[in-house]
């Protein structure tokens, strides 16, 4: 039986969270205990590594991805600072959500994406899946649990 699955298995080609754990496990080992996105892209960048395939070994087009990825990063760490009654709140000023009138996902304007009825209806639904990996992420940690009781009744609040 497997003790270990992946949150987005499509994204790994090749293997299994059971056999990427394990190698996981062998390169912490290796480095003294320490688990580094550095280590792991090292280990596997022989062809015969149990994670090769799960990285873009082409140069060009791992270029092109990260500064995608620095695009939503950038996007993501912009924030609209509002001062209702002089108390200041500091909200993301775009999100990636489906709009009613566009095919597929976009940044919009937060402004915009609370006032459009599917906008809303993703985010409330990204909000409800981020509370659900809060709670199995820190499960364990018992001085959260009022939080997480919170979480719970929005999640359910029918309970």
């Amino acid at each position: 039986m497997s003790n270990f699955k992946f949150i987005n298995p499509g994204l790994w080609k090749g293997v299994s969270a059971d056999d990427a754990a394990a190698e996981l496990t062998r390169i912490r080992e290796k480095h003294n205990g320490e688990l580094k996105p550095e280590y792991v892209v090292e280990e596997s960048k022989a062809e015969d590594s149990v994670l090769h395939n799960c990285f873009q070994w082409d140069d060009t087009i791992a270029a092109q991805m990260w500064r995608k990825e620095q695009a939503s990063s950038l996007i993501r760490n912009i924030m609209c600072v509002i001062v209702h009654e002089n108390v200041e709140t500091e909200i993301r000023a775009f999100v990636n959500v489906t709009m009613g009138s566009s095919v597929g996902r976009a940044y919009t304007p937060v402004t915009e994406a609370i006032v459009d009825d599917a906008a809303y209806k993703d985010l409330l639904t990204q909000a409800k899946e981020e509370m659900e990996s809060f709670l199995k992420k820190y499960t364990q940690i018992s001085e959260l649990n009022e939080v997480k009781a919170a979480m719970l009744k929005a999640l359910d609040p029918n309970s």
